[in-house]
Formats: C-alpha cells, sequence, structure tokens
C-alpha cells in the first residue's frame, strides 16, 4: 500500500510539473522607435518569459540607440503603435497601481536599456494580479520618456506560440 501511495504522488508531481510548463509563455517584443525622426528605427528586442520560480512575468531587454535619459515600461490596451489606447488597467486602479505599470524608471547608459527585471504586482500579496505573457499577447509595449513623457519607442506583443531564446 504505501508503493501504492508513493506511485500516486510521483505521477501527481510530473502531471503538476507538466501542467505548470503548458501554462508558461514566451515572446520577444521588437522595439521601434516612434518619435519624429526616427519612426520605425529598430532598437531591439525585449524577451518576456513566465518565471516558473517567481510565477511573474521577467522581461530580458536588449535595446541600444536609446538616447540618454529616464525612461518608464507601460503595457498598453490594444495592439497599436499609433492609437494604443490606454495603459492596460481591467481592475480600474489608480495610476502607477495599474496592471500595465510595468517599469518606473529604467534609465539608459551609453545608449543602452539593458537587464533582467521581474514584473511584480504594485502591491504583492496572496491575492495580486501577477501578470503573465499569455496576458501581455495583444497589447502594445511603450518606452515612454519620464521628462517629456512622449513615446519613443513601442513594440507589439505578438499573438501566438512559445518563442525558443535568440
Amino acid at each position: 500500500m504505501k508503493w501504492l501511495g508513493n506511485v500516486t504522488l510521483c505521477w501527481t508531481v510530473v502531471l503538476f510539473c507538466n501542467l505548470s510548463d503548458a501554462n508558461a509563455d514566451s515572446v520577444y517584443i521588437d522595439m521601434q522607435r516612434t518619435d519624429q525622426g526616427h519612426v520605425g528605427t529598430p532598437l531591439g528586442a525585449i524577451w518576456a518569459v513566465d518565471s516558473w520560480f517567481l510565477t511573474l512575468v521577467t522581461l530580458d531587454f536588449k535595446l541600444s540607440g536609446v538616447p540618454e535619459g529616464s525612461y518608464e515600461v507601460l503595457l498598453y490596451d490594444s495592439p497599436e503603435c499609433t492609437g494604443p489606447g490606454n495603459v492596460y488597467n481591467p481592475y480600474r486602479d489608480a495610476p502607477g497601481q495599474r496592471v500595465g505599470d510595468l517599469l518606473p524608471e529604467m534609465v539608459s547608459e551609453n545608449g543602452d536599456l539593458t537587464g533582467i527585471h521581474g514584473i511584480k504586482p504594485p502591491t504583492l500579496t496572496a491575492d495580486s494580479h501577477k501578470l503573465t505573457v499569455i496576458e501581455m499577447r495583444g497589447h502594445a509595449l511603450i518606452l515612454r520618456s519620464n521628462e517629456t513623457k512622449q513615446t519613443l519607442a513601442c513594440g507589439i506583443v505578438r499573438e501566438g506560440d512559445w518563442e525558443e531564446p535568440r
């Protein structure tokens, strides 16, 4: 009987791990400049991946040619760079507390924005809504200047399947 319990536990763990993998997602977001005089200039990509150990989205930035300054990263309602609507806010939270307020400040260094950033909810509790890549799909990701509030770059989080690391 003890053997049967161990086998059941083993299969439960295998099933749980397989279900967890099935829910994880990954996508590359190709970022292009949108500011006057530079429209369409590629800056690089941001790899969004569900972090299995934190159950949060992780963004891996590899952008170059970014003007010096401080930027915020926002997820918008629609998949349009020219008219993305409003910051993604399914729970009608206040600015700074919205699901789409991903990173409040990133500073470019020598024209680069790089690094891995875990995206956590504004208030991290057991009941907090944790953003996933699946939820991000079909939305615009915007890089906006903290000084001027002008959009510097945009990328569309494509619909589709898991993308392997490049």
